[in-house]
């Protein structure tokens, strides 16, 4: 609601990368990889190269995974909690 998600993704697409982060580094994390992957999806589409496949995990690797997501969205909260008001 007033994690800044929106306000990030703004100043991302107007291309102020160092604002986006501030409001919000994990959507800006997630729009840069968003962004990288439609450019992989353009260029193998207009060459008309094969696709990256992707290997079966092991349940070991999808636990690290998931854990590593739930850290992520964790450090996000904290980082947005912690950050002084009025700074934006």
């Amino acid at each position: 609601m007033t994690c800044g998600a929106t306000r990030s993704a703004i100043a991302f697409f107007h291309l102020d990368f160092v604002a986006a982060w501030k409001w919000n580094p994990l959507v800006f994390a997630v729009l840069g990889g968003l962004s990288i992957f439609d450019a992989y999806a353009f260029a193998v589409l207009v060459m008309g190269a094969p696709r990256l496949r992707i290997v079966q995990f092991s349940a070991v690797e999808k636990s690290f995974f998931r854990l590593a997501a739930i850290v992520a969205l964790l450090a996000n909260w904290t980082y947005l909690l912690s950050r002084p008001r009025g700074v934006f």
